[in-house]
Formats: structure tokens, sequence, C-alpha cells
């Protein structure tokens, strides 16, 4: 039997993931709260394909096949718990949509940070008047460039 006693407790600040599941009114089945627990047990918030989910579900010991973990998470995305992120190598990613941020994606190496949404409103304010399109403040732009590693990788050589 999966082990779901973790995804009953803090959600990144979302509270008890059964309640969550409530509120956007979905059932609380052990595939969502399995889903929700492992992005929720991340050392750090982010994103991961489905195929990686379903890796750490594995490695957990949860029996769960690869197109329920698609479905859950498909589904979590679609009431708006998880969002998704399409990387061009990785494909569509998921992570908790427990705050609005930006990415950061590293053009050598893949890592990708969170940057918090506040934090870029006013470039995309002159963004949007510049360009004169309509330019969510909350979230959604990806930024590529050199993580902190691989700059220093770059120094090194």
């Amino acid at each position: 039997m999966p082990d779901t006693d973790r995804a009953r407790g803090d959600l990144h600040g979302h509270g008890d993931p059964r309640t969550l599941l409530q509120q956007h009114g979905l059932r609380c089945t052990a595939p969502r709260l399995a889903v929700l627990d492992t992005l929720a047990q991340q050392a750090h918030p982010g994103h991961r394909s489905v195929a990686e989910i379903h890796r750490s579900l594995i490695d957990s010991g949860r029996e769960i096949d690869l197109t329920t973990v698609y479905r859950t998470a498909s589904t979590l995305a679609t009431a708006g718990i998880l969002h998704t992120l399409a990387l061009d190598d990785r494909g569509i990613t998921y992570g908790l949509a427990d705050h609005p941020h930006h990415h950061a994606v590293c053009t050598r190496c893949g890592t990708m940070n969170e940057i918090p949404a506040d934090t870029l409103v006013d470039a995309l304010t002159h963004a949007s008047r510049t360009s004169a399109f309509q330019l969510p403040d909350n979230g959604g732009l990806t930024l590529h460039g050199l993580c902190p590693n691989c700059q220093a990788l770059g120094r090194s050589r």
C-alpha cells in the first residue's frame, strides 16, 4: 500500500493536500496524493517530468503506472494545483502552483530555478508598454542563461 501519510502534511504553504484537492473540486485519490507528495518533498522546488515523478514514486516503493502519473499530473494542472512548463529537450514538466514565479533555465546543463514573480514586475511592465502586449505579471516567463555552477566551470577552464 502506498505511503500517503507524508502527503497529509503541509504542501508548500497550501496546508493539507486533501483540503487543497477538495477546494479544487477533486477527489482525494492515492495517485493524486502521491504525486503531490513527491513534488512537495523535493529538496529544491521546481519542475519534474512525468517520467521523473514516476521514477521517484517507484523508488519510494509506491506501485503506480506511468499512465496514471501522466493522467494525474494533467488533471492537477487543469485544476490549477500544478502548472506546466514546456522545455525543448525535457518536454512538459510539472511544478506546484503554490506561488507566482518565472523560471531561469541553464542553457548548458538544464538546471532550472524559480524566480519570484514580484522581482520582475517592473521589467514586465516596461516590456508590456514597449511591445503593446498585455503580459501577465504573475508568472510564465522563462529566462535562459548559465547557472552559477556552469559559470564557475567556464571560469576554471
